[in-house]
């Protein structure tokens, strides 16, 4: 019974995680790097900006599977392929940034794409584990 509820907890964090490590360069960067900023987040095939928006339709789904307002093989299923996605395009996103466009402003963000990955592939770990606890995998 605590697994059921830690799994799609820990998935929320990793989606708050994910959206607030997207934020993060718009909100600490200097406005003169907005452009630089642009092109690092354009790179890949279909730009980082979608992660932004799986996070928050899986935050939405793992709450309402939490609250128990949708069934939890629903919401661990859903959660589920949208955090395998979601690393995937984090992958592709963070192996396809050209180096010129790594730094940004500074070295504290040298690390920034990989925490980007983290956060998606703790997503897609938390759902697994919440759809193998619920009896779905």
């Amino acid at each position: 019974m605590e697994l059921t509820r830690r799994a799609p907890q820990f998935g929320i964090v990793c989606c708050l995680v994910l959206v607030a490590a997207l934020l993060a360069p718009y909100l600490r960067l200097p406005a003169d790097a907005q452009l630089e900023l642009e092109l690092y987040y354009a790179s890949g095939l279909f730009g980082v900006q979608i992660l932004g928006i799986f996070a928050l339709v899986a935050l939405v789904i793992l709450g309402a599977g939490l609250a128990g307002r949708t069934e939890p093989d629903t919401a661990a299923g859903a959660a589920l392929v949208i955090g395998l996605v979601a690393t995937g395009i984090a992958l592709q996103w963070a192996f396809s940034v050209p180096p010129e466009n790594v730094v940004v402003a500074s070295d504290t963000w040298t690390y920034h794409r990989f925490v980007v990955v983290a956060a998606s592939l703790g997503l897609a770990v938390a759902s697994g584990l919440y759809a193998r606890v619920i009896g779905v995998l």
